[in-house]
């Protein structure tokens, strides 16, 4: 079960300050931070689901929805995507 979060631009670089506190690595799952931290303010995931990221990507983008996903390669390289219906592609694959 994946959870799905609402936050803050705030919210993430807080969680990137604490993870540079802690000595972390670019690249490293700021998983268990990011929950902590959202714990602490009290906050709890939107919403659950079992789709994979692609398949939620294609969900929203299928209801007029923009999709922001950010990723971080193995070597601390971050990634952000802004994907828009238009992105949605013919076949889905479904």
């Amino acid at each position: 079960m994946n959870a799905l979060w609402s936050i803050t631009v705030d919210d993430y670089i807080n969680v990137i300050k604490i993870c540079q506190e802690l000595g972390m690595q670019p690249g490293e799952s700021m998983e268990l931070v990011f929950i902590e931290y959202m714990k602490m303010k009290g906050q709890k995931p939107c919403a659950n689901t079992e789709l994979t990221k692609d398949e939620l990507i294609r969900e929203y983008l299928s209801h007029d929805k923009k999709v922001c996903e950010f990723s971080i390669d193995d070597k601390g390289q971050e990634t952000i995507k802004i994907h828009k219906n238009k992105d949605l592609p013919l076949d889905n694959g479904m």
